[in-house]
């Protein structure tokens, strides 16, 4: 059926995978055919049966000075499969003899691990990984082997998932020689980068006009794209797509990683909620506001690069690109798509650069904190975050003592923040000015 098993079916991983996969079939006719696995349910999976699972996905930006818009159709995905509504058929996907390859886009709260996980339930990732190479294991002995890809945005990626398969096996007592089996199974630490706002919501009649029809399927993204592999180019052979010149192995992705996560994701993570807050909508916008744009520069320039040890030059050309980037005047990046998960985000993206800041000169990172609070605790607002943070701010408790409950909360942050931070104590006023409706005056006297 498919040589690539793809959990996550959304936008960004569409516009990343399985376009290069795309593009290498268009060219030499040698590209994966691709099975897409919901991770929770999640009833956008029946759009791509009603289209056959084919889609377009459009590339808007600026290539060497020029601009760019280009449409690939991607026929590339051959199914789209629900576990929890479809059990049988997600079986008959990952014990596929041909399958080789697990990519997965699950987000930085999907690489976990739950003690409570049975091996016959459907858990964390992590959990049906395990279940899936057992399966696979019991069947097929050692031509059951697959390489695991994983793209989420946390440090050491492959090596963590890695782990929590491990645990998983020896919880559930699945043996020696299966434990053995899978400490052999090549996973990868991978950096993923590229922006993808995802549908055009607002502008699609123009999309369908230029592809000939309508697509619910089709996504936009820029045109530039970076994926670093940390292991050996060999994977290339194996899978010829990574034979893309934007594809770059390397024997250690944390520098990689880090300046990436910090300044790009973290610019995002900490501009959504404040940039909401304001009114504005889009990343474009924030960089072009005169407010958001100088608080994005200091954060970047006073608390995220020192705690990089990478050549400085580097880092701010890093961050001009990137704020270049930002203000694609060819795509509508929404920060309400950003927004997702932002707990967990924030801990990825931005807890490392705020702990390795002085404590005395992390003004912008501590009001970043404090929007996110005070976005998440309004009622005119949505929460799409995990199940334990939509708990907590469903809880009826006064402001200040939800906030500082909010900052000592270890499941959020692995920590009191309070207790080894100061954090409450030095950002409960900007909770009471953003509150009180003073989110630009505030904005400007930081």
């Amino acid at each position: 059926m498919a040589t690539v098993l793809q959990f996550g079916e959304g936008n960004f991983i569409r516009s990343f995978i399985d376009y290069l996969i795309q593009l290498r079939q268009d060219k030499y006719g040698d590209g994966e055919s691709v099975v897409l696995v919901t991770p929770i349910d999640n009833p956008y999976w029946e759009n791509f049966r009603k289209q056959d699972c084919n889609y377009h996905t459009c590339v808007c930006g600026k290539v060497d000075g020029k601009a760019v818009r280009e449409y690939t159709y991607v026929t590339v995905v051959k199914d789209c499969v629900n576990p929890y509504r479809e059990y049988d058929r997600y079986v008959e996907a990952y014990m596929d003899p041909e399958l080789k390859v697990i990519i997965s886009n699950t987000t930085e709260a999907g690489i976990a691990f739950n003690a409570a996980d049975k091996y016959e339930d459907l858990g964390t990732f992590p959990a049906k990984i395990t279940k899936i190479l057992y399966e696979r294991y019991k069947k097929y002995g050692e031509a059951g082997r697959v390489e695991l890809l994983p793209l989420e945005l946390i440090e050491k990626n492959g090596e963590t998932l890695k782990a929590y398969v491990l645990k998983y096996a020896k919880m559930w007592g699945l043996g020696a020689d299966f434990i053995e089996f899978a400490e052999k199974i090549a996973v990868y630490n991978s950096l993923v980068d590229k922006i993808v706002p995802g549908f055009p919501r607002g502008h699609e009649a123009e999309h369908f006009e230029r592809i000939g029809g309508e697509d619910k399927l089709l996504t936009v993204g820029e045109a530039f794209l970076s994926l670093v592999i940390e292991g050996d180019d060999a994977l290339k052979e194996k899978l010829p797509f990574l034979k893309d010149p934007r594809v770059k192995f390397t024997d250690d992705v944390r520098p990689y990683r880090e300046r990436k996560v910090k300044i790009l994701n973290g610019l995002h993570t900490a501009l959504a909620p404040i940039s909401m807050l304001a009114g504005v909508g889009i990343v474009r916008d924030a960089v072009l506001d005169p407010d958001l744009s100088v608080y994005a520069e200091a954060l970047a320039n006073e608390e995220i690069i020192p705690t990089i040890k990478m050549d400085k030059a580097l880092l701010n050309q890093f961050k001009s690109d990137v704020l270049e980037r930002f203000s694609n005047p060819y795509i509508d990046h929404l920060f309400s798509s950003i927004i997702l998960n932002s707990v967990a985000k924030w801990k990825t993206r931005l807890l490392p650069s705020f702990l390795a800041c002085d404590k005395g000169n992390r003004k912008y990172m501590l009001y970043a904190l404090a929007a996110l609070f005070c976005l998440y605790d309004s009622a005119d607002f949505t929460i799409n975050d995990g199940d334990d943070v939509k708990a907590f701010f469903a809880k009826e408790l006064p402001t200040e003592q939800k906030y500082e409950a909010f900052i000592r909360n270890e499941s959020f942050w692995g920590m009191d923040l309070e207790a080894t931070e100061g954090v409450y104590t030095a950002s409960v006023d900007y909770v009471r000015a953003i509150k009180a409706g003073k989110v630009r005056e505030t904005l400007k006297a930081l």
